[in-house]
């Protein structure tokens, strides 16, 4: 059956004669689609993920999660061990956005995974009922905890200076929502694809015209760049600050 896409609320919950279910988990982003998908069948019946499934760098799927609820949850597929050696910067930067549970090979080192701050890492050839039920325990925990200095913030879609313009929305919910500054490279694995960063260009050329937009309000992106790393420590200036 093909994936349709679905709105971020309805990926979340679905109504099945008249009773709402909702899930564990708010996205499922993976690395490789197809393996991706085969999986989440086996585990339908489970009842802890979405029905969408959003690619690795999709700007709807990062969206979903900084207008979700206050502590979001994402599994992030990875299907084969070549993506083994960007793993822990990939949760690195994804853990600012989300708590973030990752579905590896058997054979990869959870290790630095639980290092680089994911919220657990499981072998995605568990049998489902296990692979469902850890899920379900990680959404219930997180629900228990109070929201720390360090979590991220939910924003409001409907701030005054958000862009239209949804590449130029994402970058401005980012520098408003992160509960710490984003360094240049994670921002361009997040934008990236699986198999490649965001170019340098191409990340300066959206925080230039992001910047040019709101120093019409008298604010800017606060940046800082040293041996060439670029850090986005977020928004600044004006009265209506975001």
């Amino acid at each position: 059956m093909p994936l349709a896409e679905l709105t971020a609320a309805s990926s979340r919950s679905h109504d099945e004669a008249g009773d709402t279910i909702t899930y564990p988990v708010d996205v499922v982003l993976s690395l490789h689609r197809e393996p991706t998908a085969n999986l989440l069948r086996t585990l339908r019946s489970q009842h802890v993920f979405p029905t969408l499934i959003r690619s690795w760098g999709s700007e709807r799927a990062y969206s979903t999660l900084l207008h979700t609820r206050q502590r979001s949850l994402t599994v992030l597929d990875v299907p084969d061990t070549r993506w083994d050696e960007t793993l822990p910067q990939r949760v690195r930067a994804l853990s600012n956005l989300s708590a973030v549970v990752l579905l590896i090979p058997e054979e990869s080192d959870p290790a630095p995974l639980l290092l680089a701050g994911a919220a657990n890492v499981m072998s995605r050839s568990a049998p489902p009922r296990e692979l469902a039920g850890r899920i379900a325990a990680e959404r219930r925990w997180l629900d228990s905890q109070r929201t720390g200095r360090d979590s991220p913030m939910c924003t409001p879609s409907n701030h005054p200076l958000r862009p239209r313009q949804s590449s130029q929305a994402l970058l401005f919910d980012m520098l408003c929502s992160t509960a710490r500054p984003w360094c240049c490279h994670e921002l361009r694995l997040l934008l990236g694809t699986a198999d490649r960063p965001m170019s340098r260009r191409a990340l300066q050329a959206r925080i230039v015209r992001l910047d040019e937009r709101l120093s019409c309000v008298g604010m800017h992106v606060n940046c800082s760049t040293q041996w060439g790393r670029t850090v986005l420590l977020g928004l600044s200036g004006g009265h209506g600050g975001a």
